[in-house]
């Protein structure tokens, strides 16, 4: 099997044991829709949803390719992993085994739970052995020992030794980047939100609709998640769109509930409300909060909890408004077209675009995150 065989084959078998993952009735699915509630923070519908239509298990042709030429060559890659979405395991697991054959993943302490699954069905399953494949979980990533290779070992010509894939905080990448040793290439995706812009003939009950869908998969805590809607238009229109949003939010919450919040993060909403509040709108529900600056100067990013902020913008306007988050937008939701979405996407060039209502079922062709690309 030459070499580009191997790496494609190798992918595909990550993405069938995640397909394991997201039937219910297989072992690999019951266990995961076990334990994923008291890890992942979800509660039991939004893990269901997570698992039933967020894993990324039927990717085209194309899509696989594209994975695979956009992931580097490397002996070994390491992976480190965050908590914040309980699915998110499967897309760098498969991009490290497009780079090198042999995969040491680091799982959230907090939430280890899809990692350890795919991990465990890998390692039993004889296609990814036969693409050279070999996996395993670590507690911590052996960096020093991941830069020097053997003296008259085979480095694949120029390439590196080994990749290290982080996954987290701002501050994990940093602290883990400066600590890899010569030989390793590093490849990190910091914290990144999600921004939602509706257009001038969009309809607004059904871009609510479309946002609410975006915005209640993993309890709004991806970087594909938006925090922000900028309605192109009057303030009344924003305000309009902001009510909708509530409605459909309110809605979706009785299909899918929120999981818990804690203490800090109670905080974070209360304060966030009492902003509002003093400037503009707030709209509270069970499960969500929807508030409406009616004259921004500024976005005050909301918590990660089901808070959606929106404000009324126009293409004028908005690259002030996006220059002190261009580098944390990772996803561009648009719909309705319009000038603003073209100046929004403009701010962030590297952002992923989607149609509102699918932010949150990206191609499986890459990292999710394009920033660092």
């Amino acid at each position: 099997m030459d070499a580009g065989a191997a790496r494609r084959l190798r992918v595909e078998r990550a993405v069938a044991a995640a397909a394991r993952i997201a039937d219910a009735r297989d072992p690999l699915g019951e266990e995961a829709r076990r334990r994923l509630p008291s890890t992942s923070g979800l509660s039991p519908e939004g893990v269901e949803l997570a698992l039933g239509r967020h894993l990324e298990i039927t990717p085209s042709d194309g899509e696989l390719g594209a994975l695979v030429a956009a992931s580097g060559r490397a002996r070994s890659c390491h992976v480190v992993l965050a908590a914040n979405v309980c699915t998110a395991p499967l897309r760098a697991i498969a991009v490290a085994a497009a780079t090198a054959p042999e995969v040491f993943v680091r799982p959230s302490r907090r939430d280890p739970v899809v990692a350890e699954l795919l991990v465990r069905a890998l390692q039993a399953d004889d296609g990814f052995r036969r693409a050279g494949g070999a996996i395993a979980l670590v507690a911590d990533i052996a960096l020093g020992d991941a830069g020097t290779p053997a003296a008259g070992e085979d480095v694949l010509g120029d390439l590196p030794h080994a990749e290290l894939h982080i996954y987290g905080s701002d501050q994990t990448v940093a602290t883990l980047r400066a600590k890899a040793g010569p030989g390793v290439l590093v490849r990190g995706h910091g914290a990144g939100l999600g921004l939602a812009v509706v257009g001038p003939d969009a309809s607004l009950a059904e871009a609510a609709q479309d946002i609410a869908a975006d915005v209640v998969p993993f309890d709004q805590r991806g970087c594909l998640s938006p925090r922000f809607v900028l309605v192109e238009g009057s303030t009344e229109r924003a305000a309009a769109l902001a009510r909708a949003l509530h409605e459909a939010l309110e809605e979706a919450g009785t299909r899918v509930p929120r999981g818990p919040l804690d203490g800090a993060a109670r905080e974070e909403v209360t304060m966030y409300r009492a902003t509002l509040e003093a400037v503009g709108s707030f709209w509270q529900g069970q499960w969500h909060g929807v508030g409406l600056d009616p004259a921004p100067r500024s976005l005050l990013l909301p918590p990660a909890a089901r808070i959606v902020h929106v404000a009324a913008s126009d293409a004028e306007a908005a690259p002030a408004l996006l220059a002190p988050l261009r580098g944390a937008i990772t996803a561009i939701g648009a719909g309705g077209g319009g000038r603003l979405a073209r100046a929004a996407s403009a701010a962030a060039p590297r952002a992923r675009l989607a149609a509102l209502g699918w932010m949150q079922r990206p191609p499986l062709d890459g990292p999710v995150d394009l920033r660092t690309a």
